[in-house]
């Protein structure tokens, strides 16, 4: 059978930057290893399955090349861009607001346009939660990043964070040291298994009057993905993180910029949002096509 097959660069507007997404239409009769085993012959960090049988519920499901997971945020911003430039849904001018079932349940994600074209896509993702119960060895962690002991930030706590995945949250001093980390894979791989997490996330923090600007990397060796240029649950579990810590406000977007030292420079949207009081987290971007066929399978 004939299936639709494109691939797109997430939170960028440039081909060759931002993090690749493979994104297959009408999944719908396949396996479970069919699908791993498309995603492992694509390689990209993540691959996204549609599944359209039914004209009112969007499933969609996520494969790293080693394995199916829960969430992820580039290869949902690549899914969102193409479901309106593939004619599968209407975009009205302004905000639209799709519901999207997930292995997590009903995640919905936001279209906006503006003068007939994709301005953005946001996601919402999975109720946050933060994880201090646990014991990290900081010199171990210093050696996994091959940076030195001294370059955690003291007044930020390495902790644990969710919004779909469970990620490490590593504040560091300079952004100078973000740049100089050179990851041990296999230490990277051993620390995520002991502490039950998908990736490392260090990050530096950069605020001035006006606004606070994130920059970040990404290790998930556990799961085949040695660095990642963008990552939208990591984002924004870690936005999350520092609005709890009262780093950021609810309703104001910040940036996250990824993917710099991969020569795939990324910028990951985020907020928190508050209404009727309940919270959520909002993570978005564009994504830039640059392959389309077909599959057959």
């Amino acid at each position: 059978m004939e299936r639709k097959l494109l691939v797109y660069d997430s939170f960028t507007t440039e081909v060759f930057k931002g993090n690749p997404a493979g994104v297959l239409i009408g999944a719908d009769g396949l396996k479970d290893e069919e699908m791993q085993n498309i995603a492992r012959e694509l390689g990209y960090p993540e691959t996204v399955f549609l599944f359209l049988n039914d004209p009112e519920k969007i499933k969609v499901r996520f494969f790293t090349p080693k394995e199916e997971i829960d969430l992820c945020g580039h290869a949902t911003i690549a899914y969102g861009t193409a479901l309106v430039e593939c004619g599968i849904i209407k975009a009205a001018e302004g905000e639209n607001k799709i519901d999207i079932e997930t292995n997590l349940g009903i995640l919905p994600i936001v279209i906006k346009i503006k003068n007939n074209r994709i301005e953005n896509v946001m996601m919402y993702q999975a109720s946050p939660k933060i994880d201090k119960n646990f014991t990290v060895n900081k010199t171990e962690l210093a050696e996994a990043l091959n940076i030195s002991s001294d370059s955690f930030e003291e007044s930020i706590e390495i902790v644990k964070a969710y919004t779909g995945v469970w990620d490490l949250m590593i504040p560091l001093k300079r952004k100078e040291i973000l740049n100089e980390i050179v990851g041990n894979m296999e230490k990277i791989r051993k620390i995520s298994e002991e502490l039950d997490i998908i990736s490392l996330h260090p990050f530096y923090m950069e605020k001035t009057e006006n606004e606070t600007r994130l920059y970040a990397r990404n290790f998930a060796p556990i799961v085949d993905i040695d660095e990642e240029a963008a990552t939208g649950t990591s984002n924004g579990a870690l936005i999350y993180y520092l609005y709890t810590i009262e780093k950021i406000e609810a309703g104001k977007t910040v940036v996250v910029t990824q993917g710099e030292k991969l020569g795939r420079k990324s910028e990951i949207m985020g907020k928190i949002q508050i209404k009727d009081e309940k919270l959520d987290v909002l993570i978005g971007g564009t994504a830039v096509k640059f392959v389309e066929g077909k599959i057959e399978i």
